[in-house]
């Protein structure tokens, strides 16, 4: 485990947040903009509906105009109007 993992985990139990270890991390910005961290790619791509793995979850977003923006090893962000997260 690396050293930023340990120090989010140490946080997490500070403040009382529960964190799973090696879980994505998601963070929804209004209905516009998702950004998500320790993702592990992405399963099926299009306008309406994208698919992505989460690790133990699978992650599908539904919306209009979806578009994914940004996207490296370990961070993806996905822009459009978001109209559904769906767990799996």
């Amino acid at each position: 485990m690396g050293a930023a993992m340990r120090a989010a985990e140490r946080a997490a139990e500070r403040f009382d947040i529960p964190v799973l270890p090696g879980a994505a991390r998601l963070t929804l910005l209004g209905s516009r903009r998702l950004h998500i961290e320790r993702h592990r790619g992405i399963l099926e791509y299009g306008e309406g509906f994208i698919s992505v793995n989460c690790g133990r979850q699978i992650l599908g977003i539904l919306g209009a105009s979806l578009r994914i923006c940004s996207m490296s090893a370990e961070e993806l962000l996905i822009t459009g109007d978001i109209h559904r997260l769906e767990f799996s």
